[in-house]
């Protein structure tokens, strides 16, 4: 099975208030690169939260989210499901946490799907600003991120999915899926 984890924020629109017929034209493009390439989507956005994580139905009442999940079943993106949640620990205070650290949660993702033989990320950004400095929440799986670019070069904070993005695919999904190699490995010691 082919997955793309996507991130919501910056892949599917830059704003809560933008035009939902921007936010279609990008879902449109998801569509037609999960159909070119038999791709199902999991979403490893923040506002998975909002999403019941068996039904994948919105729980909390944000009518852009309802939006979005609306347009993937207008556009046939099959969404199978969400990232678990992981707070990572910044500080060596228990209470202190980042509560999003996107490759602990990709990766137990696909620990618990082993189904999945290949995959890619779409995302905006994969540095988050810890305790001053800049580290990487999917250092692991970096190889297999498909950073958006910025449309317009003089708004570089603007970034959001494009046509580009479907010819940067193909080579992520032929990947050797390495991160599998290394779960699997992984899990034998646990089990010694």
């Amino acid at each position: 099975m082919n997955v793309i984890f996507i991130d919501f924020d910056g892949t599917l629109y830059n704003r809560h208030d933008e035009k939902i017929e921007d936010i279609e034209k990008r879902i449109k493009i998801l569509s037609d690169i999960c159909h070119q390439y038999n791709c199902k989507v999991v979403i490893e956005s923040a506002y998975k939260d909002l999403l019941d994580e068996e039904t994948l139905e919105v729980i909390e009442g944000t009518s852009w989210l309802v939006d979005i999940m609306n347009l993937f079943k207008k556009y046939e993106v099959e969404v199978i499901g969400r990232t678990p949640t992981v707070k990572k620990y910044t500080s060596t205070s228990k209470s202190s946490y980042h509560p999003i650290w996107k490759e602990y949660e990709i990766l137990l993702y696909l620990m618990r799907h082993p189904e999945i033989e290949h995959f890619c990320i779409f995302d905006d950004d994969d540095y988050r600003h810890l305790n001053g400095r800049g580290i990487s929440d999917l250092e692991r799986v970096k190889e297999y991120l498909i950073t958006m670019q910025p449309p317009n070069p003089n708004i570089p904070y603007e970034t959001v999915l494009q046509e580009s993005d479907i010819n940067r695919v193909e080579d992520l999904l032929k990947k050797e899926n390495k991160v599998r190699r290394l779960l699997l490995k992984y899990k034998k010691t646990l089990n010694k």
